[in-house]
């Protein structure tokens, strides 16, 4: 008897292959109780029936639109043939007959097309090339369709780590990161039992040695030569690999017995899938990451540009430090490109195909961070109707820069000392803690060690965050590479305006030659203002709209320490500390004080003649 199958072959529907039985008639319809659901306007929720009748399949329409087969519209029940075409609206579904020599797939999908098909190519791959019985099949399948539905990584190991303890009969199953010296437990089932550090530290050690699975009983078989072997338990270590590039190991034990031929075989399939899917997940959350970062980006730079000497070096040390797991401090005044040294430190790593993920801890209120940062149950609190996995959760295998580290509470250095220390976190109302594998790089334009004496800034936290430090030149100190970040302006620029742009030499000399306090930001900010304001193809003198350089405050020398213990007097004292650390800058100052801007104006007023540098 010939196997009938029905075949999706445009459209969106569920699944996009179902075999069918004689005894099982299909439903076809928008309603998820169907046997295929049809994701399309045109479909009734009942919309057509196939069933077996008198030696033939059957199609019987319901649907309010109607239902062709090969463009002629059903008007009751008609005989489906081989090759026929089922349409209803722009789904398109292929009926076939084939003989009974391949096992049948009667699984439901999951819900793109293109997964659907890496499902189904991987279901026939196994049924061609190994020996799996029927339930052993059955039960990859059913993860593979669960697999391509999920969105969650750690959802997705937790279930394949069930599915490898439920088969292999293993006692505990871990996923560790590929560290051979230090591999992180980041999940373990069951929850309860303990990790064998050692043993987790061993096999990874031989899997960054080999660059395969490790079967631990093939190695003692190798060098014991008895009829009884001394050993009753076993090991597997499976690396999860993208290419060349590793994302971690599943760790299988058994305490009790050895693994069989067919318990490894099945964990290598499985593994094998489970790696494609978490490559697919990281690459989705590093685009989200990416789109993300592009979007509220500020400077309208992605590039180090430019060819300085002071660039160069820059470039040296970053080279450097890239291929280091250790954290980094990158120092600079406001809009030098200290993202973009972060950006680069990142994609020069072996992290570069995971997530970049920036937060900018100066835009995010106090109350807020925590939960930004570390992610919350639902339920934590009023507002959190459903989970949130925070940032640190998806910048996980890649990169968590924080952009302007010192603006964090003390409350979140404390949980930031204990990620960078202990490589674990728990988010607000969550019951167990999570472990993450991730990059820390942070940026400041403060000055922490002045933050560390006056009690604002944790000296540990700083200490751990300054294993390198890079510090970005201003702008002015790097005055070669103006003509070439201009040009690069001007290029974006003439795509967006879509027409030429040049610069005069007068207007180039002109801004080679001022100071920039603001940096790259302040002289994309020129650019585009001189563009607007252009009436020819050249930017010229008269174009360029450049504050002059601020005069500096003639705030007088200070004391380090304040002139008398009299109230009024340390407040003056603080005041004039503030604004001098800032430059005249009221709005940091404000910042540094404690206090609102128009609070800090009220008291300088009050205190004339403290000197301030107009914003």
């Amino acid at each position: 008897m010939s196997r009938a199958r029905l075949t999706l072959t445009g459209g969106d529907a569920k699944p996009d292959i179902l075999d069918l039985l004689p005894d099982q008639p299909v439903t076809i319809g928008r309603s998820r109780d169907n046997s295929i659901v049809l994701r399309d306007e045109h479909a009734s929720r009942l919309h057509a029936r196939i069933y077996f009748e008198g030696e033939r399949w059957m199609i019987r329409d319901f649907g309010l639109n109607g239902t062709r087969v090969n463009e002629e519209r059903v008007a009751q029940a008609v005989e489906l043939v081989h090759g026929y075409e089922i349409r209803v609206g722009e789904i398109r579904l292929r009926f076939t007959l084939e003989d009974m020599a391949s096992p049948p797939k009667p699984w439901r999908g999951p819900s793109t097309t293109s997964d659907r098909r890496t499902v189904t190519e991987a279901i026939g791959s196994l049924t061609a090339s190994s020996k799996f019985q029927s339930d052993e099949l059955k039960t990859l399948c059913h993860f593979m369709a669960y697999a391509v539905e999920q969105n969650d990584s750690r959802d997705l190991i937790r279930e394949a780590m069930r599915v490898l303890f439920i088969e292999t009969t293993a006692t505990r199953v871990a996923y560790l990161t590929l560290d051979a010296n230090d591999p992180t437990v980041k999940l373990i089932f069951p929850d309860a039992v303990e990790p064998d550090t050692q043993l987790s530290r061993q096999l990874s050690r031989r899997v960054q040695r080999d660059g395969k699975m490790v079967w631990l009983a093939t190695d003692m078989a190798d060098t014991h030569h008895g009829d009884n072997p001394p050993f009753r338990s076993d090991a597997l270590c499976l690396p999860l690999r993208d290419g060349v590039l590793s994302m971690g190991a599943l760790h299988i034990h058994n305490e009790n017995q050895l693994f069989t031929e067919r318990a490894v075989r099945f964990a290598e399939a499985l593994c094998g899938f489970l790696a494609q899917c978490l490559s697919a997940l990281r690459q989705r959350r590093a685009l989200m990451a990416e789109n993300e970062r592009l979007q509220s980006h500020i400077t309208g730079i992605n590039e180090l540009v430019g060819d300085s000497a002071p660039l160069q070096e820059l470039r040296a040390l970053i080279e450097r430090a890239a291929p280091q797991p250790y954290p980094v401090l990158i120092t600079g005044e406001p809009g030098v490109g200290k993202e973009l040294v972060a950006l680069a430190l990142h994609q020069n790593g072996p992290r570069a195909s995971a997530p970049f993920v920036v937060i900018h801890c100066s835009r995010i209120a106090p109350s807020l961070m925590e939960a930004e940062l570390f992610g919350y149950r639902k339920g934590a609190f009023s507002g959190a109707d459903q989970d949130y996995a925070g940032l640190f959760s998806h910048a996980d295998e890649g990169t968590l820069f924080l952009d302007e580290v010192g603006d964090l509470s003390l409350e979140c250095q404390a949980k930031l000392l204990r990620v960078l220390d202990a490589k674990i976190f728990r988010p607000i109302g969550a019951n167990a803690e999570i472990r993450t594998d991730l990059r820390i790089l942070a940026a400041t334009q403060r000055d922490l060690e002045a933050d560390i004496r006056s009690g604002r800034f944790r000296q540990d936290l700083f200490y751990r965050l300054r294993v390198i430090q890079i510090a970005v030149p201003p702008l002015r100190d790097h005055a070669a590479d103006i003509p070439y970040l201009v040009q690069y302006f001007l290029d974006k620029l003439t795509l967006e305006t879509r027409r030429p742009l040049k610069i005069t030499d007068a207007a180039m000399d002109k801004l080679i030659h001022h100071p920039w306090p603001g940096n790259l930001r302040q002289l994309r900010s020129v650019i585009e203002s001189a563009v607007f304001m252009m009436s020819d193809e050249s930017i010229d003198i008269d174009s360029l709209k450049i504050d002059p350089p601020a005069v500096p405050p003639t705030t007088p020398t200070l004391l380090d320490r304040p002139p008398s213990l009299d109230w009024e007097e340390l407040e003056r004292w603080a005041i004039e500390q503030a604004l001098q650390q800032t430059g005249g800058n009221v709005s940091q100052a404000a910042r540094i004080l404690g206090m609102s801007r128009d609070t800090l104006h009220t008291r300088i007023r009050k205190k004339t003649p403290i000197p301030e540098t107009p914003e």
